[in-house]
């Protein structure tokens, strides 16, 4: 196991998500300690691969992060029953920018269950969802933030291979598509979780990029050669 999934892995209690909250880029941090610094088309994809997958065990820890501060928030209310926060904790992420819908399924179910304050039950549901969502948008941040300077920094070799003439067009026509997909990433890093790298290599039209233009060779150099 990863350092950085072990790190998420240990938001099991009320503690841990303050803990994660007073420092949202340490995961960010960590998972970037684990890539791998090889520029190749291989290398590049095995980094997709893993940036996608780090960017969805955020979520998997926020619905983990919703359920306990659901039974937090309900421990002295049973009118939402365990299924229900069960379903309403793993759709979280659903809700952003919907909380008004949580709100009122919410008040519904607990109306139905029972509560003698559904509208009070509900604000405590929407509570829980708002401080969830609140701490996915920190942590994602900081791992958006680093794909896109990841993706940067590797545009300037994906430019130089696509140009390169020592390499064969089919190569180069790989590096090319590569280009073009780091410069997405690096204006939209959510890109990452979209699909395989390999796919979104495969929807680019195929191009090949203007070869560098070689250097007319001076003077001094024709002397060297003598």
């Amino acid at each position: 196991m990863s350092a950085a999934q072990h790190f998420l892995d240990q938001v099991q209690s009320l503690a841990r998500i303050e803990a994660l909250e007073g420092a949202p880029g340490a995961y960010a941090e960590l998972l970037e300690g684990e890539l791998g610094e090889l520029e190749t088309l291989e290398g590049l994809e095995g980094r997709d691969a893993q940036l996608g997958h780090g960017l969805g065990q955020v979520d998997a820890m926020i619905e983990r992060v919703m359920r306990l501060r659901l039974e937090h928030a309900l421990a002295a209310d049973g009118s939402i029953a365990a299924p229900t926060r069960k379903v309403f904790a793993s759709t979280v992420v659903g809700y952003a920018g919907r909380l008004a819908l949580l709100e009122a399924r919410a008040r519904e179910v607990a109306a139905r269950g029972g509560a003698a304050e559904p509208a009070e039950v509900a604000e405590a549901v929407c509570e829980a969802a708002r401080a969830a969502l609140a701490l996915r948008a920190e942590v994602r941040g900081g791992v958006l933030a680093m794909i896109r300077r990841r993706a940067a920094a590797a545009l300037p070799e994906a430019e130089r291979a696509a140009r390169d003439r020592r390499l064969d067009d089919g190569t180069r026509r790989r590096w090319s598509a590569m280009r073009r997909e780091l410069e997405a990433v690096s204006s939209e890093p959510e890109r990452v979780a979209a699909g395989p790298l390999a796919a979104r290599l495969a929807a680019w039209p195929e191009q090949l990029d203007e070869p560098e233009v070689e250097r007319e060779p001076t003077f001094a150099d024709m002397l060297e050669l003598d």
